[in-house]
């Protein structure tokens, strides 16, 4: 198993597994993490450099784990801020800071619709954008922001969904047919219903 896969087990129901984990383009996390490394690490680097002094050095040690730890807290959060493409469904996960995480599932068989938006001068550079897939029947949608080349995702998003739904039509369609089995075959035995085979 994956290590990805491992991680978001929590988020899905029994015999549901992942096929895809989209996270949000990598050049989010630079922009969001820049200030922490500006100030948390290369800025007590530089001072350290420039004032070079024992007493200086435990100072920068702390600037500097508090930096690292800043910019731990920014990868994690990008990180688990991703959509789980399932066999079963879109789970969107969204971080709300270390200890708190919240997931919308929206099941293939009811997706209403889905469509990207790209916007802006940095995501039609590095081609991201954000991809909403909106819930039959509700006004519920699921948002991924700033994902990777997003019209591949609705494609792979598409595409899943009717491999789900053909493999659903097959599944009902054979439970009718042993249901409407069961059913010739009991009232043949009860006697309800004459059976053509068998000489009168």
């Amino acid at each position: 198993m994956k290590l990805g896969h491992w991680l978001f087990r929590g988020h899905l129901d029994d015999e549901e597994y992942i096929l895809e984990i989209i996270h949000r383009h990598p050049m989010v996390l630079k922009f969001s993490s820049y200030k922490t490394m500006m100030l948390g690490i290369i800025l007590p680097t530089v001072i350290y450099i420039f004032f070079h002094s024992p007493a200086l050095l435990l100072i920068c040690l702390v600037w500097w784990f508090i930096g690292i730890c800043g910019m731990i807290y920014h990868i994690i959060d990008w990180y688990f801020d991703a959509w789980l493409l399932t066999n079963q469904g879109v789970v969107n996960i969204e971080m709300g800071g270390i200890f708190s995480k919240s997931s919308t599932r929206v099941e293939y068989h009811m997706i209403e619709g889905i469509g990207y938006k790209v916007h802006g001068f940095f995501g039609t550079v590095f081609n991201y954008g954000d991809i909403t897939v909106d819930k039959l029947g509700t006004s519920t949608s699921v948002v991924l922001l700033d994902a990777p080349n997003p019209k591949k995702i609705e494609k792979k998003v598409m595409y899943y969904q009717e491999k789900f739904l053909r493999s659903k039509s097959i599944r009902d369609h054979n439970a009718l047919k042993n249901m409407l089995a069961e059913m010739i075959a009991y009232h043949v035995q009860t006697g309800k219903i004459n059976d053509p085979t068998r000489n009168e």
